[in-house]
Order: structure tokens, then C-alpha cells, then sequence
């Protein structure tokens, strides 16, 4: 097999002769319940040239498609249900090469992948789309491109699919697949003419290889004793972590978007509170926050961040200027409410977007914090802590105020604890 991206060059010239027809095999984590031999198609708006009179099958033994959708860019899949020995690999190169040596009447490797012990099937999808002359080139962007084409299709026959079978597997993402072959050939060609190669998708997933070391469990330590003492911030970055799991390992971009949004409020919300608790602490009470969070008084989250941030914070809490904030309102608070109020799926560049607008405005925040020490001195240094202070600035006025024998840190978090249950229970 040649390397990969790299086609056949005694065939290249009759590969990139016109329109290409571009197959990607893949082997799914979790077994699909379509029947071995399904063909699913779907034809995508547009047009491709040089296809005049060309007849179209997406496979050398499959029908032809429809005289309307001739001309047509489309997506079309095929399913293939084989056995898999119990010791496959996560790359399940067995099942790719079986399928790959049945659409190219190539032989197979001389490794007999046929020994072993059937544990179960493993599904196999065959992804065909076309791609036209004009646009072959770069090929590893091309192939990217026609890739995410074709998953984009499967991910909506995989959705469909649980619910004619609830009990199905999960729905499959390209971050769980380790690697696909790529086949090209010309329409009127055979595979035997054409190009073949791998695309590495995902590492594989490897075995525990490292445990934490000396300063790692210190920090470990510190977060544990920072969430038993009531932190805010390590539930935000609990999200956070979600939120890049879903969108790294995963592929689940909805939960991801999701995720970060869930990080941003919590940030936000956390923030606010622990401002307006230091706020009340020599005149105790939790009317000013009530009011704050009271929905039918004060408003939801954007009207809070567009009346108490500022005053308190300082910097540029406008949503429609360009910024931290702006990116949040748009990249991940707007993208949220399409994913949980329309099922809207995202792409892979907005989940990003999301991620990175999410960590920026907690950047955003803390640098505030750092420029509003003599404010709100327990705030900052709860959120934090000497190393950001250090950071950001800061420090010199946050050990000064800790010089004070009155205060005492450590019972800091259980108190903003005891208030913000209070509050709640106002708001209940």
C-alpha cells in the first residue's frame, strides 16, 4: 500500500484526469445495526463538471445512481458487517484491509487476519463522494475536506438510527476512529487504476502509562481541599475539562458546546457572588445579592453582565464591541442556546471557537481581578491564589491585606459557602 497521501505514480496522471470519485473505509468503535450490504445516499446541492453523460455508481457492483442526480455532488455509504478476532486493535486494520482487498480485487496482506477467536462484528462503512477536476489540490486538505463530507452523512444515518433502535450504539465521531484508507479512482475507472492511502484520524487510545508525579499529586491535593472547602472555580473547571474530553476524545460537539457554556456561566455567576459577599461583609446580609439573581427583579444572566460587571470590575463588559465578552456572547452563549433550543449540531471550528471564547473570558476575568485587588482582595486571592497574583500583578497589595491577623483564609470558602446557600434558599 502506498504511504500516506502518497498516490500510485504510474497512475497519477489518469487519477486526476477529471472528477474523482474519493472512498474513505472506516471501522466504527461500536458496531452499526444497518444489514451487511445497506447503501444510503445523499444528494448535496450543487453541481460537478465533466460528469455529462457519465453514468454514476458509488460502487463498481452497486446500482446506479437516479437520472436527477446525475451531475450532483452526494455522499453515499455502504455497510459492511464482518467478523473481528477479540484481538483486533483499536485500529482494526483486519476489518479495513478485508473490505479495502473486496472493492479493489487486491489481495490481501500475507498476515491471515482469518485465525482468532469471533468475538463480534465489526462494522465497516464504504464512503463515497465526488470531488471535481478544479479542486484536487492540496491533497491532504482535499481529502480532509471529502472526509468530513462523508461523516457529516453518517453521523445523521448513526442519530437516525437509535432512534428506530433505542438501545443501539452510541453515535460514532471521527475522534473515535484511529485511522481510514483513502481510495481514489476516476469515474470511468477501476480501483486497480487508481490511488490508494492511509489518513491517520486519532491516536489510538494506550494504556496508563505514567502516574502522577511528586508536584502533580500536590496539586491534585490542593484542588481537592479547594472543592471540599466549597471553590466555585473547581467546579467551573470540572466543565471546562468536560467540555474538552467531549470535543478532544469524544467528538460529541453538542456536549462540548454545552460543556464551555456551562464553565463560562459558572465563571460568571461564581465571580459575582463572591464580589457581592465581600461586598456585604461588614454590614451581613443577602438582600443585595437577592435582588442581583432574582430572575423576575434583576433579569437573567446578559442583563447581569451587562449592568454588575463593569462597576465592579472594570474593562470592556460591552457584548457588541469586539472582545472577550463579545466572543462569549456570540461563540458560545448564542451557540448554546441553537444547540439546547433547536438541537442545532455544531461544527468542529464552532466547538473550537467555543472552547477558546470560553477560556478566554475566564482570562478576561482573572486579569480584572488582578487590577481590582484593593477592592475586592479576598475575591481575587480565592480565585487566584499567590501564583496568579503573581502572574497578573497583585500580589504586593494581596499580602499586605493577608498580614492582617483577622483575616483568615482558610475559612473564607465556608463562609461565602453558608451566605450563598442562603441566598438560594431566598430565591427558591
Amino acid at each position: 500500500m502506498n504511504q500516506p497521501g502518497k498516490p500510485e505514480p504510474a497512475d497519477e496522471d489518469q487519477v486526476t484526469a477529471g472528477p474523482l470519485l474519493l472512498t474513505f473505509l472506516v471501522a466504527l468503535p461500536f458496531p452499526c445495526p444497518l444489514p451487511h450490504g445497506a447503501v444510503i445516499t445523499k444528494m448535496l446541492p450543487g453541481t460537478v463538471g465533466g460528469l455529462d453523460g457519465m453514468e454514476m455508481r458509488p460502487s463498481l457492483d452497486g446500482p446506479e445512481l437516479p437520472s436527477a442526480a446525475q451531475g450532483r455532488p452526494f455522499v453515499s455509504l455502504k455497510f459492511w458487517q464482518l467478523r473481528e478476532r477479540q484481538i483486533g486493535g483499536p485500529m482494526h486494520l483486519a476489518a479495513l484491509t478485508q473490505v479495502c482487498a473486496e472493492i479493489t480485487g487486491k489481495p490481501l496482506p500475507e498476515e491471515d487476519f482469518a485465525d482468532g477467536t469471533v468475538d463480534a462484528y465489526r462494522t465497516v462503512v464504504e464512503m463515497v463522494t465526488i470531488q471535481g477536476a478544479d479542486r484536487l489540490e492540496p491533497q491532504e486538505e482535499v481529502l480532509r475536506e471529502t472526509f468530513a463530507r462523508c461523516f457529516d452523512v453518517l453521523t445523521d444515518v448513526s442519530s437516525m438510527a437509535r432512534m428506530v433502535l433505542p438501545h443501539s450504539n452510541p453515535v460514532a465521531a471521527p475522534e473515535q476512529i484511529a485511522v481510514a484508507l483513502w481510495l481514489a479512482r476516476t469515474v470511468t475507472g477501476s480501483y486497480a487504476d487508481g490511488a490508494m492511502g492511509v489518513m491517520p484520524l486519532t491516536p489510538p487510545s494506550s494504556p496508563l502509562g505514567a502516574v502522577l508525579d511528586e508536584d502533580q499529586l500536590t496539586r491534585l491535593n490542593g484542588h481537592l481541599q479547594r472543592l471540599w472547602d466549597g471553590s466555585p472555580l473547581e467546579l467551573a473547571m470540572e466543565r471546562a475539562t468536560e467540555a474538552r474530553r467531549a470535543f478532544r476524545r469524544d467528538g460529541d460537539y453538542r456536549n462540548a458546546v454545552v460543556q464551555a457554556a456551562m464553565f463560562a456561566e459558572i465563571v460568571l455567576t461564581s465571580t459575582l457572588s463572591l464580589m457581592l459577599w465581600e461586598e456585604q461583609l461588614e454590614v451581613p446580609s443577602v438582600e443585595q445579592a437577592v435582588a442581583v439573581f432574582d430572575f423576575s427583579r434583576g433579569g437573567g444572566l446578559a442583563t447581569r453582565v451587562k449592568t454588575e460587571y463593569a462597576p465592579r470590575l472594570g474593562g470592556d463588559w460591552n457584548r457588541t464591541l469586539p472582545g472577550p465578552v463579545h466572543d462569549w456572547t456570540h461563540a458560545v452563549a448564542a451557540l448554546r442556546n441553537r444547540v439546547v433550543h433547536r438541537g442545532y449540531r455544531p461544527t468542529y471550528q464552532e466547538t473550537e471557537a467555543a472552547l477558546t471564547a470560553a477560556d478566554a473570558l475566564l482570562d478576561f476575568i482573572k486579569t480584572r481581578l488582578a487590577q481590582r485587588v484593593a477592592r475586592y482582595p479576598r475575591t481575587a486571592l480565592l480565585t487566584l491564589g499567590e501564583p496568579g497574583l503573581r502572574r497578573l500583578g497583585g500580589w504586593p497589595r494581596a499580602s499586605a491585606f493577608l498580614e492582617d491577623p483577622q483575616q483568615v483564609p482558610d475559612l473564607w470558602f465556608a463562609e461565602f459557602t453558608a451566605w450563598r446557600e442562603a441566598v438560594d434558599a431566598r430565591l427558591s
